[in-house]
This record gives structure tokens, sequence and C-alpha cells, in this order.
């Protein structure tokens, strides 16, 4: 009786993958978990498993093989990055020395609870408000880049009106940073709504300790719901808002239209000094 060969484990090393930020990615992408797993010749039940989160971690190649296929980095497939990219350089601000769910922009701080949870949880910007931020805010700067390469000096005085401050060497962040708040339900709530006014004071001699207890979990859950019920709303503006967007100006990204700076950077410096009049809590 021929004995079956011996196969050689895989001493490739496992790495974390995160089956939210996978899927968010797979469906910005619009594509199916079985073309995503035919691109990468796995099978559907492997790519199935992490989607659906049975699983956290999987082999270094196999992110890889997302990380090429949904053309974004590995580490932030895997969780072990909070942000993407072109939010990074100022969401958090470094050198406040905090990690999310504290994040800042050029004039707010900005406190966001999880939908579960409290402040001391670590959290970070919903996948696919990232998603859609980062893939306009790339669109734009990339045809941006192009045109600057291409000697157009009306695309190079434009980037010069945002090295102000502590943006003088990084403008390419202060302007990305403007384009994402297009994308934010947040910050259009903040420009067209006022502030919430504060609730009434309740005495709590009115209430029995079992009715304040109730009173209270009935709040907590609430609040829970609405914040869940946001997220998810929010999320949904900024994935249809960034398509509107990239719509409009396809065009100038294929390079068969110009594009009006001035115009743009009107647009950008009035997202910088009109959005956010209204100070709050929570949002993108």
């Amino acid at each position: 009786m021929l004995k079956r060969p011996h196969r050689r484990k895989r001493d490739e090393p496992l790495v974390a993958i995160s089956g939210a930020r996978v899927r968010a990615a797979i469906e910005w992408k619009r594509m199916s978990i079985n073309r995503a797993a035919g691109s990468m010749k796995v099978t559907q039940q492997t790519l199935d498993s992490i989607v659906r989160g049975q699983t956290s971690r999987c082999h270094q190649s196999l992110r890889d093989k997302l990380a090429t296929l949904l053309g974004l980095p590995a580490a932030w497939l895997g969780g072990e990055a909070d942000l993407l990219p072109s939010l990074t350089p100022w969401v958090p601000l470094p050198d406040l020395g905090y990690q999310p769910p504290l994040w800042v922009d050029e004039n707010l701080r900005i406190i966001r609870p999880p939908a579960g949870g409290d402040l001391t949880q670590r959290t970070g910007l919903p996948p696919r408000y990232q998603l859609a931020a980062y893939e306009i805010s790339q669109e734009i700067a990339n045809s941006w880049k192009r045109d600057i390469k291409a000697g157009n000096q009306e695309a190079k005085v434009a980037l010069s009106r945002f090295a102000e401050g502590r943006w003088k060497k990084n403008p390419w962040d202060r302007a990305t940073m403007l384009v994402t708040r297009f994308v934010s339900a947040f910050w259009w709530r903040r420009l067209f709504l006022k502030g919430t006014a504060l609730p009434a004071a309740v005495d709590p001699k009115q209430f029995t300790d079992a009715e304040w207890r109730a009173l209270s979990e009935k709040m907590v859950t609430d609040n829970q719901r609405k914040t869940t019920e946001q997220l998810e709303a929010d999320d949904q503006f900024a994935a249809t808002a960034a398509r509107a967007l990239s719509t409009v100006l396809r065009p100038w990204f294929a390079g068969e239209q110009e594009l009006d700076y001035e115009v743009l950077v009107g647009v950008l410096e009035w997202a910088s000094a009109g959005f956010g009049k209204n100070p709050s809590l929570g949002g993108t």
C-alpha cells in the first residue's frame, strides 16, 4: 500500500484581518464575495469566513492579495491601522498624544462614542465613511498633481493657498481634510441645523429607585439606538455623496476638461470657514 506523501504545513505567518472592513471594501468596489474570491484564486468559503467574522486571522499572502485587489493598505484591512492614509495626517492630531475616539480637524475637537459602548473604548471612523473619503480625496489629489506636473500654474497657485499655519509644509493634507467634509453628513448637519437644546432637568425625588433605574436604562437604550441609526445614515450619505461628486468631476479626472481652480479654492475655503458653525458633540 502506497503511503500518501506528507504535506508540509505552511509556515507562512498568520496576520490580523477585519471582516467588517473587508466586507465594506468589497461592497464599495461593487464586487460580490464570489467574484472577489475568484479574482484571488481562493475558495469562496475562505473569504466568506472572513467577512462573516468567523475568523480574525488569515495567512499574510491572502491579506496581501486582498490589499492588491481592493487597492487598500493591508494594515488597514487587518485593523492594525485605525485610519486610511489620506485621513491619518489630521485625524487625530498626532501632537495631542491621544487615540480615537477623539479626533481633530483644524478648528474643532469632535468626540464620537461607538454605537454600543463608551468613550473608554478605542474606535475609529466607520469603514464606509473612510472608504468614501479616501477614494474621492485620492481622485481629486491625483488629478490636481497631474495638472501641476503638466505645468498648470493655476493648479500650483491653488495648492499654495492651503499652506497656512501648521499646514505650511503639508498643504495636501489640509486640502484632503476639507474635501472629506463634503461627504460627511455631520458637517452638513452642523451647517444647516441649530445646536440641540439641553433636556429639562429632572428631579430624582419624583421617582422611586426602581422607576429611576428603568428611566435611565430606557435613555441609554434610546441613545444607543439613535447612535446606531445615525451612523448607518451617515455612512450611506458618505457613499452617495462621494460617488455623486466623483460623477460631477469625472471629465476632469479623465483629462477631458479643465478644472476651475479659483472655484475649487473658494469652495474648500468655504468648507474651512463656513462648516461647523454650531458647536456639537459627535459626528465624522
